[in-house]
């Protein structure tokens, strides 16, 4: 090493002592250094031997001229013996740190020793201090008085710095320009940090909800109620819901039964409520505050018409499930919708719709929707002359049992074709007899007026005709009662065959092509491909 390096590493050497000395120096003019401070020094006590300090600190053992600091194994000798006159434990001890050159052990040698207030009467001197002050001199106090409860112990300390923290955060809260979700949620952040009592947070954390559902309940758009398949992820109030439930831990736990006392007192002033509540009861009213949410939530997206009633059920059920008979209204106010606007459905579709009315106990619904689906069939079916009014009477013997009813149709039709042999052939079925050239009903019958109306016996391709599903062999008469009249029709003639393909859509979606080939020379016609 060059002469020149060695100067520069002395110069360094020295420069560290000089940094390591000033923050004690400093500490000291402020009324001495912590103990803690000073042991944090402990690496580089042996450079500091000869330093002078005064420390301030907790002892655990005096004896005599001798003396421990708390958490702190170094030695502390006087010269003489050592007097303290209070019950006090914090002191001040000024001296420097010093080696024993027989041992080798480090020590600090005492020249003074001053007793000090204890760390509860230092603390309220501060407080007294900065009653009227900002939050931050609070928040500085706490800074002190935590750690220093820590690392001595104190419990007693450490609670004290709490209410400081907590002083300095409602003093915090009372200095906003303007309390918003926001900035409220933004201190209610930094409880936890503070070490708060988690209650303080949710009693905060509420407000802000409070405070958005209140601002959120005036600016959230309506629901376009027209567009399908709409997205409740994106709607402002289920997203609100969302997050509701994640941060309040009572929103979905599902409570028996609400006191109405209470839940009046809670709407009419929610957030004094909430703060003067217990645990349990918070828990309570946290349900409650999802509830209602819920349903302003559940009300936005149900249509006027309950239309949507099965969806909106789901949703009660899902979110709700307290309100279970409400979802139960619902979903039979559907029903009722969809009796009413029945004439527009297809086949499969009203078959759907009365098994959900039988599942549900509503038979006079089914009936109606029944009712008002063939009286809009009768209109179409008609136009087909005799082979309508024979659907017609099978659509209401399967869909209705309405045994006289399909056979005045039947009857209509016979008046129309008095040989036709499907038409004979039904009423038999049905009961009727054929007295003086008259057809007469099963209770009309003189010769037996009591003979009951044989069972009618289905075969299966009748079954596929009742349940509206197409099948290779069926006739066109037979595709007609299945399925009625295709939405188009196209033909194709070739040399002794021509085929069709008759169309079936449920909107703009297709949802039956068959083909019926006929052969004109023989005078047969059924259905080969059903797609």
């Amino acid at each position: 090493m060059t002469r020149h390096q060695s100067q520069l590493s002395v110069f360094n050497g020295l420069l560290s002592l000089f940094l390591l000395l000033l923050a004690p120096a400093t500490l000291c003019a402020a009324g001495g250094q912590s103990l803690q401070s000073f042991l944090d020094l402990k690496p580089q006590w042996p450079d500091l031997v000869g330093s002078s300090f005064r420390i301030e600190g907790h002892y655990a053992i005096l004896v005599r001229d001798s003396l421990r600091m708390k958490n702190c194994d170094l030695p502390f000798k006087a010269s003489q013996p050592i007097k303290l006159v209070s019950s006090s434990k914090v002191i001040e001890v000024s001296g420097r740190l010093a080696k024993d050159m027989t041992s080798g052990k480090l020590y600090f040698e005492v020249e003074q020793v001053r007793q000090l207030p204890t760390d509860l009467q230092t603390l309220a001197e501060r407080e007294r201090a900065i009653t009227r002050g900002t939050s931050k001199q609070w928040y500085e106090l706490a800074e002190w008085a935590g750690p220093r409860g820590k690392f001595y112990n104190d419990e007693e300390l450490l609670e004290r710095a709490k209410l400081v923290n907590r002083k300095g955060l409602n003093l915090e809260r009372q200095e906003l320009k303007e309390l918003t979700p926001a900035t409220l949620r933004t201190l209610t952040s930094r409880i936890s940090e503070l070490g708060l009592e988690d209650s303080l947070r949710l009693d905060w954390l509420h407000e802000s909800y409070w405070l958005e559902w209140e601002a959120l309940q005036k600016s959230a758009p309506k629901v376009d109620l027209t567009v399908e398949d709409f997205d409740l992820k994106k709607d402002p109030v289920f997203q609100f819901l969302n997050r509701l439930d994640k941060d309040l831990p009572g929103a979905k736990t599902r409570v028996a039964e609400v006191l109405p006392l209470l839940a009046n007192e809670y709407r009419r002033n929610s957030v004094l409520t909430y703060h003067n509540a217990s645990d349990a009861k918070r828990r309570t009213l946290e349900r409650l505050f999802h509830s209602d949410i819920a349903t302003a939530a559940i009300a936005r997206v149900t249509k006027p018409d309950d239309s949507n009633g099965s969806e909106i059920a789901n949703r009660i059920d899902e979110l709700i499930p307290e309100q279970h008979e409400l979802a139960e209204k619902h979903r039979d106010a559907e029903l009722t919708f969809l009796a009413k606007t029945s004439a527009t459905l297809t086949r499969n579709q009203l078959g759907d719709l009365v098994q959900r009315c039988r599942d549900r106990k509503q038979p006079n619904l089914a009936k109606e929707a029944i009712t008002r689906w063939l009286a809009r069939r009768e209109q179409s079916l008609r136009k087909d002359g005799v082979t309508g009014l024979i659907q017609l009477s099978d659509e209401r013997l399967a869909l209705l049992q309405d045994q006289p009813g399909a056979g005045a149709l039947l009857l209509e039709a016979l008046q129309l074709a008095p040989k036709n042999e499907d038409i004979l052939e039904r009423l038999k079925k049905l009961g009727y007899h054929e007295v003086n050239g008259q057809w007469v009903a099963p209770q009309l019958n003189p010769a037996a007026p009591n003979t009951p109306v044989p069972a009618v016996i289905e075969t299966e391709l009748e079954r596929f005709i009742r349940l509206g599903v197409p099948k290779i062999g069926m006739t066109p008469a037979q595709l007609l009662k299945c399925l009625g009249s295709p939405q188009s029709l196209t033909r194709v003639a070739t040399s002794g065959r021509v085929t069709e393909t008759w169309t079936y859509r449920d909107g703009t979606t297709v949802r039956y092509s068959v083909t019926v080939e006929r052969l004109p020379s023989r005078g047969t016609a059924e259905v080969k491909a059903v797609q």
